[in-house]
């Protein structure tokens, strides 16, 4: 799935030179987190969100003692800036990270999770047009189609082996599948506790029946036990 099928198109933005208590009472008033800030021929210069707005002078009033100007670095200058600054170009975050609408849902939901942003503007020759946010992307979860599983004890022993092997590299002579009126049990050695949450997380997953978890985990080999050469 891409950028295009789950973007938002009709995307509040704000222009660079708007104020910041106009800024805030828009994001109040639409209940949104952030505000991308395009330019009059509508291509994006930056991102305002709430994290940019905490350190306001409005919401700290008596500020830490400025030190003397001789020792003020580019850092102090510019949160001096971002927390009186009249407009939303003296807050905003200049460096935006954006996608395509043809980007893949997955990348942009990985670029979400590492850069730990809420939302990512969508852009096209330049210009803005559309966003996607986690909750949009949240919402391909509950609406994901589901998927139509086996219910015979021979067609589910057969897809829970296919899906050990394939995810977890568990094989039929590590982990032994029966199944019986439906209900699951696996049996068998994995080298961890880690690797038995896994298998659990992988079964309960698929839905495919009640599940009888029989898995031992292996003994860690201690120093004095390892062969000496």
């Amino acid at each position: 799935m891409q950028a295009k099928d789950i973007m938002t198109t009709d995307v509040v933005s704000i222009s660079p030179a708007a104020g910041i208590r106009h800024a805030v009472a828009v994001m109040m008033q639409g209940k949104i987190s952030g505000l991308p800030v395009v330019d009059d021929e509508a291509r994006i210069c930056g991102m305002l969100t709430e994290g940019d707005l905490l350190l306001r002078r409005e919401i700290r009033p008596q500020p830490n003692q400025v030190r003397a100007s001789g020792v003020l670095s580019e850092l102090d200058l510019q949160r001096y800036i971002s927390s009186h600054g009249w407009s939303v170009r003296d807050v905003m975050s200049p460096d935006v990270i954006v996608a395509r609408p043809d980007s893949e849902v997955s990348d942009i939901a990985e670029s979400l999770q590492a850069h730990r942003i809420k939302r990512l503007p969508i852009v096209e020759d330049g210009r803005l047009v559309g966003i996607v946010s986690r909750r949009d992307i949240l919402g391909m979860i509950v609406d994901a189609p589901v998927t139509a599983l086996p219910r015979e004890d021979g067609a589910i022993r057969l897809a829970l082996r296919t899906r050990l092997r394939s995810d977890l590299g568990l094989t039929p002579q590590t982990v032994q599948v029966s199944v019986t009126n439906g209900e699951i049990t696996l049996n068998g050695q994995v080298e961890s506790e880690l690797k038995r949450k896994a298998v659990r997380a992988l079964v309960e997953g698929l839905g495919l029946g009640a599940y009888r978890d029989q898995l031992r985990v292996a003994a860690p080999v201690l120093e004095t036990e390892r062969p000496t050469i």
